[in-house]
């Protein structure tokens, strides 16, 4: 491989010099150095560069404006933003964009600088295979299973990038979207991974039994405290300690875990001298806690804390494309438990019927399902007939969201619908349900009739378009609707 060509952008005349000797000199790179957003433009427009040191504070522009910049011209050209801690966020902000990780202010570790750049060499030499291969360690140590073209793929690479920083992480998700299991991955991919992991679930215990799981308590503290107890704080200390549905948390731990994330102190339930610990806290939440904090139901402070980085963990439904795997793996999970070896999967039919359904209850709810079918199956060949009954029928009101061009229709039965419960001032519950039904149904198969007219009759295009299977079509036409 030639000298890799490498830009410096940075207004500090020191940190140019610093990595312009640093680069020629211990690593024989080909340097070039920029002071603000016009040189480096004139540069990157005259030149083609391996890697790019990009400030994100600069006189005449910032490191966000020049990554989307660099990237436009050269994509090839990885990135590095240099920042301070006080711009962290702003900086995993730009690694969400593409840049491929931040360099903190000042330099102290040209450790932690050589394997940074081994890092980017490696990617660029070997990407595929580096890629491909991790992939397989990810779905085999930690659970997370999923497809190449996953958007799990793109939040993981996020995630193992911030895994040997020192700074808190948020992971947002629905239940059972296996935010632990992307936690865990953090915490074996960091330099805490050969000290404890630990977890506990704010909102599975009361405020004062929370309280002393996590700071423990003293002997004689409160009633039954036979003997002192450490807290997960001290038995997790230099691991990782993950705080699930954080957003459970009531006022008054709030306030103390705000205190051990700044000062590395906190005191026993019953104890009067404090006690230093070295954690990383990985939060999860199922909630929108920004919105928390508007109504003044979680601490400013203590999000600001807690989401220097942000990681949203997407539900079932948007990664259809990983049912299928987790599917196998489950199965899999499930024969190696009972000790047997043979193949069992689930036919054409049942696969259709799992891939379309919502999964509100996500990866968590497709395990519990899978384990039912495996239980119930009569033949290494599973059927829609060891499915849950609303995994049969379908789901079939959400699904017709997107049918733009039924829009009148809806509009025009919704009105009758109104006028029909106008007129029935004294109609009791059941009867109103009976009416809403029939409606909704009518509208159901008229959506369905039109399509099936557009496309000529043909069934297959119709189920196509209307995101139905063509088995759920002929049950709506001959069943639900008569």
């Amino acid at each position: 491989m030639n000298k890799p060509e490498v830009l410096v952008i940075d207004d500090e005349v020191e940190v140019c010099s610093f990595f312009e000797f640093y680069l020629r000199e211990e690593r024989n790179y080909s340097v070039d150095v920029a002071y603000n957003g016009i040189q480096a433009r004139k540069l990157v427009q005259s030149k083609k560069y391996d890697l790019a040191l990009v400030d994100l504070k600069l006189p005449d522009t910032d490191g966000i404006t020049l990554l989307k910049e660099i990237k436009d011209v050269n994509p090839d050209c990885e990135v590095v933003i240099i920042t301070g801690y006080s711009t962290i966020k702003s900086a995993v902000e730009a690694m969400k964009m593409g840049a491929f990780d931040y360099l903190e202010k000042p330099f102290d570790e040209l450790e932690e600088l050589d394997h940074l750049l081994d890092r980017i060499i490696k990617s660029k030499t070997d990407r595929q295979l580096y890629i491909s291969s991790w992939l397989e360690k990810v779905a085999s140590e930690f659970g997370i299973v999923m497809s190449n073209n996953s958007p799990l793929k793109d939040l993981l690479l996020l995630a193992r990038k911030v895994a040997s920083k020192r700074i808190s992480v948020l992971i947002n998700g629905e239940t059972g979207t296996g935010k632990e299991l992307v936690a865990r991955f953090i915490h074996a991919n960091s330099l805490r991974a050969k000290h404890p992991f630990l977890g506990i679930n704010c909102g599975a215990l009361t405020e004062t039994l929370l309280e002393s799981e996590l700071f423990g308590h003293e002997k004689g503290a409160f009633t039954g405290a036979q003997s002192s107890r450490r807290g997960i704080f001290e038995l997790a200390d230099g691991g990782t300690l993950f705080l699930d549905e954080i957003g459970e948390a009531t006022p008054g731990i709030q306030v103390k875990l705000l205190r051990v994330i700044e000062t590395g102190e906190f005191y026993r339930v019953g104890g009067e001298r404090p006690i230093r610990t070295d954690v990383r806290i990985i939060a999860a939440t199922n909630k929108n806690l920004w919105e928390a904090v508007k109504e003044k139901k979680f601490r400013e402070d203590l999000l600001f804390r807690l989401d220097v980085v942000s990681l949203n963990v997407p539900p079932l439904r948007e990664r259809r494309m990983d049912i299928f795997p987790l599917t196998k793996y489950f199965i899999s999970k499930h024969l190696s438990q009972q000790g047997y070896k043979k193949g069992v999967k689930f036919n054409e039919q049942a696969m259709d019927l799992l891939v379309k359904y919502q999964w509100p209850g996500n990866v968590r709810e497709l395990y519990n399902v899978v384990t039912r079918a495996m239980t119930l199956r009569d033949s290494d060949i599973i059927s829609p007939t060891c499915l849950p009954e609303h995994i049969v029928q379908g789901d079939i009101s959400i699904q017709l969201d997107d049918i733009d061009s039924m829009d009148d229709i809806v509009h025009n039965h919704s009105q009758r619908l109104l006028f029909s419960l106008l007129k029935c001032s004294k109609i009791d519950l059941h009867e109103l349900k009976k009416i809403f039904d029939r409606e909704v149904n009518y509208i159901v198969k008229e959506i369905i009739k039109d399509t099936l007219e557009k496309t000529g009759q043909d069934r297959h295009e119709a189920s196509k378009q209307l995101n139905i299977s063509q088995r759920t079509l002929r049950y709506i036409l001959n069943e639900r609707c008569k």
